[in-house]
């Protein structure tokens, strides 16, 4: 299947990029690289005390890793209950102890998407351009956060850029992703195709 070679191939060149970053210490060229710093509040308003493990909450987003193959989707503690749209900025930054475990992310900071008004498409509005592998990080973190949380949609998920036009078409993941449990209800595909004339959001 065409999407499957492209995705093995995604896959394959992060590894790449991964293992040349992991051997020399030092960032490559021509990636955004997500900063530490998380998005929102502050990591110093959370108390000292408070260790990530104890959070009360976990959310799974698709990272890369050295050490565990070109894609890997891993469980993250969160101090809040997360959102479906908390998942960019979740992508966007890396905890100390992922960092140490030579993770890596190639969405960037400041990214923000909004929901069109079909299920599972969203607006994205980013600083720079995402690469293929950013937008395959997004596809199976969104991917994954809809087979937790289902809402009667297909998990596939969509992105457009208003300012390019870029249309990514309606994505599944197969890297990483936690099949569904047995016996579940298929979900209905997302509603009909959009065209390129769609509702912007303010």
């Amino acid at each position: 299947m065409r999407r499957g070679k492209k995705i093995a191939a995604l896959t394959a060149a992060a590894a790449a990029v991964v293992l040349t970053a992991g051997g020399c210490g030092v960032q490559s060229t021509g990636v955004n690289i997500a900063q530490t710093e998380p998005f929102g509040e502050p990591a110093t308003s959370v108390p000292q005390s408070v260790s990530p493990s104890q959070y009360p909450y976990t959310v799974s987003v698709f990272l890369f890793s050295v050490y565990k193959g070109p894609g890997t989707m891993i469980s993250r503690p969160v101090a809040k209950q997360p959102s479906a749209m908390d998942l960019p900025n979740e992508l966007a930054q890396l905890s100390s102890d992922e960092q140490l475990n030579q993770y890596t992310t190639f969405v960037p900071s400041g990214i923000t998407l909004k929901p069109t008004n079909q299920a599972h498409m969203y607006f994205v509005y980013s600083p720079t351009r995402l690469s293929a592998l950013a937008q395959l990080q997004i596809n199976c973190t969104f991917d994954q956060w809809w087979l937790q949380h289902p809402d009667g949609h297909n998990p596939s998920n969509r992105l457009f850029d208003p300012s390019t036009n870029e249309d990514t078409g309606w994505q599944d993941c197969k890297d990483g992703v936690v099949v569904p449990n047995a016996g579940s209800a298929a979900a209905a595909k997302p509603s009909s195709t959009p065209t390129a004339k769609v509702d912007t959001v303010g």
